[in-house]
């Protein structure tokens, strides 16, 4: 189940057993809809997503929600990793998929066992590739709540997902209703918005499928 999930490049399935061990890890499954966690200011968890997809979900004071960011397959989440605050919002982790999550404490990151292992050392330096890249998706993330109107939201989304495919032509990760709520606008106007910019011929729309132009 390791296998291809950068958390745990460089690592062999023995050594990834017998940490885990050392750990006290933690495996669980979730079926769609289930919350995987829930930050309130006290976990200490990290947790890896080893198979399925799930969000990180805001749910503001007067139930508005924002997706924050999707977590597919080898992505990390956690408390101590977040860069937003579950002060002002509830913030939770929703499973979309079936789902598999690692919990691992974030203690036993950042501090050397007794053994010193260079399997410890590899998951160290694992950890801060995959932290550094979280940083990469808030900008962008910020990018995107940063634009004034919906049009701009969505062509910088959509210019966003076109670079990571390499192609003008790519499927969108959500729902529309989840679209929406990653964009952090309302739902109806933005589908108005997206009829427009179709009637204007700048971009294609066939279901989850958007084409740019070249």
């Amino acid at each position: 189940m390791i296998s291809g999930i950068s958390f745990f490049d460089g690592i062999s399935k023995q050594d990834y057993e017998r940490m885990m061990v050392c750990f006290h890890a933690m495996k669980r499954s979730y079926q769609p809809g289930e919350t995987i966690a829930t930050f309130g200011g006290s976990s200490q968890l990290v947790g890896i997503v080893l198979e399925g997809e799930a969000v990180v979900m805001s749910t503001h004071y007067d139930g508005r929600q924002t997706i924050l960011e999707q977590l597919q397959t080898g992505s990390i989440f956690g408390e101590t990793l977040s860069a937003v605050s579950a002060e002002t919002s509830l913030i939770q982790i929703i499973s979309h998929k079936h789902t598999t999550v690692q919990f691992i404490d974030y203690s036993h990151l950042i501090r050397r066992c007794p053994k010193a292992c260079d399997s410890h050392s590899q998951l160290v330096s694992n950890a801060l590739r995959l932290i550094s890249r979280k940083a990469v998706l808030l900008s962008e993330r910020l990018d995107i709540l940063s634009q004034r109107t919906i049009r701009d939201k969505l062509f910088t989304y959509f210019h966003q997902l076109a670079r990571k495919n390499h192609s003008n032509t790519f499927e969108l990760p959500f729902s529309m209703s989840d679209l929406a709520d990653y964009l952090s606008v309302d739902r109806s106007a933005m589908m108005r918005e997206l009829k427009k910019i179709r009637e204007e011929k700048l971009v294609r729309i066939s279901k989850r499928t958007v084409t740019l132009p070249a």
